[in-house]
């Protein structure tokens, strides 16, 4: 129960990394907000906690849209009266771009305004009430590609996270007077909607195969993978830890030119 008695937000948690960490922020201990754009696949996963004896509820949320932010975190403290964790997962990509040439500004305002944007909103009504509660830890969920390029990647998904890395320095900073712990996660290649694999089928040889000539671990990454990441800064274990972020990437970043093969 390292949760326990905390209450946490987790956007984009209606699936994948979001899902994942929403389900063992429940396993924890902790009352967990779960928001998204899509309801349907938001109630599974309270179903989910719920059967499970947990405590959760879901509110539909655009997190690029300042007004439903602002109403995520009011509906939240209404419900549980204090906000102690916010994992700001929400994220997208694009699969129709590459290059700068290449990519049309359409493109860069929808990935711009859920990756960055959305965090930024997150961060910006949440903090008070942390304020407040004389504490908290926020984890933004980054990637890999925040601090390298990969041959091919959407520039804009690129610019996004690195913008990202820099947002979760700044706040680290400007709040750890009020005890406001912000860190990052730099996940790798994870079993997700954006990459098109099931986290059911990381059995699957080819999904091993191309593992193998990508990263030094053979296999693809699970969402748990990255919930267990989020539930170190989450936690009180990680309470001299802010501005720090956590390689989850089966040791691509560390392996000579692997991400561009």
């Amino acid at each position: 129960m390292r949760l326990k008695d905390k209450v946490a937000i987790v956007t984009g948690g209606g699936s994948g990394m979001g899902r994942a960490t929403s389900i063992l922020f429940a396993q924890e201990g902790a009352k967990v907000v779960i928001c998204g754009r899509r309801e349907h696949e938001g109630s599974i996963v309270v179903d989910e906690i719920l059967k499970e004896g947990g405590e959760a509820i879901f509110v539909k949320t655009d997190v690029s849209i300042e007004s439903d932010v602002k109403r995520l975190i009011e509906k939240s403290i209404l419900k549980f009266e204090k906000i102690d964790i916010l994992f700001n997962n929400a994220g997208i990509n694009s699969r129709d771009a590459g290059e700068v040439h290449n990519e049309n500004i359409e493109t860069l305002n929808n990935i711009m305004d859920i990756n960055i944007k959305g965090s930024f909103f997150c961060i910006k009504y949440v903090v008070p009430h942390m304020i407040k509660n004389a504490g908290g830890s926020i984890i933004n969920n980054s990637s890999v590609l925040d601090s390298q390029a990969m041959k091919g990647g959407s520039t804009a998904y690129h610019i996004s996270k690195g913008g990202v890395s820099m947002l979760t320095k700044k706040s680290a900073v400007d709040y750890a007077d009020f005890n406001i712990r912000v860190n990052s996660i730099q996940p790798g290649a994870i079993a997700t909607e954006i990459s098109g694999i099931p986290w059911d089928d990381l059995s699957n040889k080819g999904i091993i195969e191309k593992r193998e000539k990508l990263q030094p671990l053979k296999r693809m990454g699970h969402p748990f993978d990255i919930a267990y990441a989020a539930l170190y800064f989450a936690s009180d274990e990680s309470a001299f830890v802010t501005g720090s972020t956590l390689l989850v990437d089966g040791g691509a970043s560390a392996s000579f030119a692997k991400w561009n093969v």
